[in-house]
């Protein structure tokens, strides 16, 4: 029985490639399309295309959104009441409403951060003066480290950057309130140990009359990168203020 079933097993191969021929060659269409198959062929492309122009139309208007989202000014900044160590005396946000202010967090203790940044806030500082008809910027240094930062170490540590430069300390209770106003991380280690660093966030925060928050720079931008941008908002800013002086008048 096993020596017969041979020559049938040897055949199979044969049947099935004829199978499948046949199979094949049924499947090739045998008619032209006819016209009622090309009103279907068109229906599909005019539907595709239709499908291709409103999501272009779909994407153009989230991308719109999205961009007049981007355009509104983040919720950054607040008012604050702080000691200004030169004199010694408490100072308020709202005493440099009438000028531009350009904040920096750090501490006198960092090692190389801090002393890098605001040799870069100096050499900005310096490009914008030199901007005819811009008004002046105060730099402000707001330490994040009040238990080593008194403000006789800050005095002599504000010498070695740019002369109008600023510095605040305060209470932990208010560094912390205005750090979290403009959204400053810092982290200090605790524990009565003075030997520490103190990580934190590394930006300036541009401020204008009015106390209201124009721009910030990170630690990626040059200093001619930053005066560059910050001249141009203060320019911009400016003439803003000036034609709503002139609506009021």
């Amino acid at each position: 029985g096993s020596l017969r079933m041979v020559p049938a097993m040897r055949r199979a191969p044969r049947r099935i490639h004829r199978a499948l021929r046949r199979t094949f060659c049924e499947a090739k269409p045998k008619a032209e399309l006819g016209w009622a198959n090309w009103k279907s062929v068109l229906g599909m492309v005019v539907t595709g295309t239709g499908l291709v122009v409103y999501y272009n139309y779909e994407k153009e208007r989230v991308l719109s959104e999205t961009k007049i989202t981007a355009i509104g000014k983040p919720a950054i900044g607040g008012p604050y009441e702080l000691i200004e160590t030169e004199k010694g005396e408490t100072v308020k946000s709202s005493d440099f409403s009438d000028q531009y202010t350009l904040l920096y967090f750090g501490f006198s203790k960092c090692p190389d951060i801090c002393p890098t940044e605001l040799k870069k806030m100096g050499a900005a500082l310096d490009e914008v003066d030199q901007r005819v008809g811009l008004p002046k910027v105060t730099p402000i240094f707001i330490t994040i480290d009040p238990k080593r930062d008194t403000p006789e170490r800050l005095n002599a540590y504000k010498k070695d950057y740019h002369p109008r430069l600023v510095c605040l300390t305060g209470s932990n209770e208010e560094i912390g309130k205005v750090c979290k106003s403009f959204r400053v991380y810092f982290s200090a280690p605790e524990g009565d140990d003075d030997d520490y660093l103190v990580d934190h966030s590394i930006f300036f925060y541009l401020i204008g009359p009015g106390e209201e928050f124009l721009e910030y720079f990170g630690k990626n931008m040059t200093a001619n990168e930053v005066a560059m941008k910050m001249a141009d908002v203060i320019a911009e800013n400016e003439s803003l203020r000036q034609m709503e002086q002139r609506q009021r008048a």
